[in-house]
């Protein structure tokens, strides 16, 4: 689970942001789909009880699965990954990955398993949020939107996250319980599903929210140069 890009803690020196992913997921008609979100735990350090995407932080899996002829980059991997461990859901594809790959981590053995692999082909970039440098924990974040052709399984609260929920998308937008960054996030995944079809879109840039001298700042950069 990531930490809610808005989090401003004072911290005498800024720390280097982990790289992380979190996935979008939308279903049902395009004026008016439902997002699964997961509550956050009412103890949490930052935003307690606020509700975000299934993601959290780029591990050793990702980086291997990333290097290997598998389709996607670390932050797919990572995306897909944590909204198996968090949601109980996979985005997945019929096919196997190689062996040495499927040791490494319970989400690529478990679809491994069903004759699955994790579809990176599934997943659009739409976004990326960095952390102001003013919060003692950082993290420069990925975003990702998918349907729910692929998905696998029924999204259940395993992990960190005590309850996920299919939200319809204007009450999420409307509610008190989700952060700014989220709601960003949230908006540029609506304007793509609501286009109806074309939803993978290499050449679209995406939008990057983040900060400089403390003041929130929004700039565009190529999805190559946000996936290197």
């Amino acid at each position: 689970m990531v930490p809610d890009m808005d989090a401003t803690d004072p911290t005498p020196m800024p720390v280097t942001p982990t790289e992380a992913a979190s996935l979008v997921i939308l279903r049902g008609p395009v004026d008016a789909p439902d997002v699964l979100l997961g509550r956050r735990r009412d103890t949490a350090r930052f935003m307690p009880g606020y509700f975000v995407y299934p993601g959290g932080a780029v591990d050793a899996p990702d980086i291997a699965l990333a290097d290997s002829d598998w389709p996607g980059s670390r932050f797919h991997a990572a995306a897909i990954r944590e909204t198996w461990e968090e949601a109980g859901v996979s985005l997945a594809r019929p096919g196997t990955l190689d062996a040495d790959l499927v040791t490494l981590d319970p989400c690529f053995s478990a679809l491994n398993a069903m004759g699955l692999r994790p579809a990176a082909e599934a997943l659009q970039y739409i976004a990326r949020a960095i952390t102001p440098a003013t919060s003692p924990i950082r993290f420069d974040t990925r975003f990702f939107l998918t349907g729910t052709d692929d998905m696998h399984g029924t999204a259940t609260a395993i992990g960190e996250l005590p309850e996920v929920v299919w939200m319809p998308v204007v009450t999420a937008l409307s509610s008190t319980k989700l952060s700014g960054v989220t709601k960003f996030v949230l908006g540029e995944a609506l304007s793509l599903w609501q286009r109806g079809e074309g939803l993978i879109e290499p050449s679209r840039p995406v939008r990057v929210y983040t900060y400089e001298h403390g003041a929130r700042l929004i700039r565009r950069e190529s999805q190559s140069d946000g996936l290197a």
